[in-house]
Formats: structure tokens, sequence, C-alpha cells
């Protein structure tokens, strides 16, 4: 459980101890989308009411579906690894360790690991959105 002090409601997470943890895309191995979700800040986890955080690794040459977030704006940070990102219409950005990606409410998107080592993605959506299913 999140570490807190008597009466204190502010919470210290660690990703691998804390978080509700899922593989997505172990269903399509053949997509090559298949990467461990460490989900954080969640109204389930810790009982946030407006945003929701959390980590995803992606292996060398994983990726995320094309997905989006109807009504959500989602922030990344690059915490190591470097890749791509994809948009709907197919145009790809690169990114490396460090860089934040700013996604807009509703914009198709796909995170893709490029590089030699795992990616590690820090997410946030506000408000609360749903994660892609594959």
């Amino acid at each position: 459980m999140p570490k807190t002090s008597a009466g204190m409601k502010i919470k210290v997470l660690d990703p691998f101890q804390d978080a509700k943890t899922l593989w997505l895309g172990l269903d399509k191995p053949e997509l090559n989308q298949i990467r461990k979700v460490f989900q954080l800040i969640t109204p389930q986890t810790v009982g946030s009411k407006h945003i929701m955080a959390g980590i995803t690794i992606f292996s060398p040459g994983e990726a995320s579906s094309l997905h989006n977030h109807p009504e959500s704006e989602e922030m990344d940070v690059v915490i190591k690894g470097s890749g791509e990102v994809v948009d709907g219409n197919g145009n790809r950005r690169p990114f490396k360790e460090g860089d934040y990606m700013f996604i807009p409410e509703g914009e198709y998107h796909q995170h893709v690991n490029t590089g030699n080592e795992p990616l590690w993605l820090l997410w946030c959506y506000s408000p609360q959105g749903s994660l892609p299913e594959d």
C-alpha cells in the first residue's frame, strides 16, 4: 500500500509495489504491442478525482495500439529510452529520454520503442480516461 504518515493525505508511491500492474497486448503477440503498465494514480489506487497516471514499459520494438482518449488530454514524459509517437494520419515524430509529449483530447496516437533498450514512459491523463484495451 502507498506510504502515508498518520493523518497525512499525501501519498508516496513505489511504481513497482503500489501500482495496479497489467500486461496489454498479450492476446495479439503478432502485432508486437505487448507492454507492461503500472497504474499509479487512479480512483482505485489513491482515490484520485481528476487525473490518472502511471508508467508503461515497452521492450525494444514494442508499441502501443493506435488509440485515443476521447475526453482527456495526455502528457507523457520519457524517463528512459527513445522512440517515436505516431498520429492518426501516420505522421511520426521521434522522442528521447527527458522529452515531454502533449497529446490533445481525442487525438489518435501510438508510442513505438525504436531504440535498443526498454522505453519507460510516464503518462498522465486529465480528466481521467481509460487505458487502451489492446
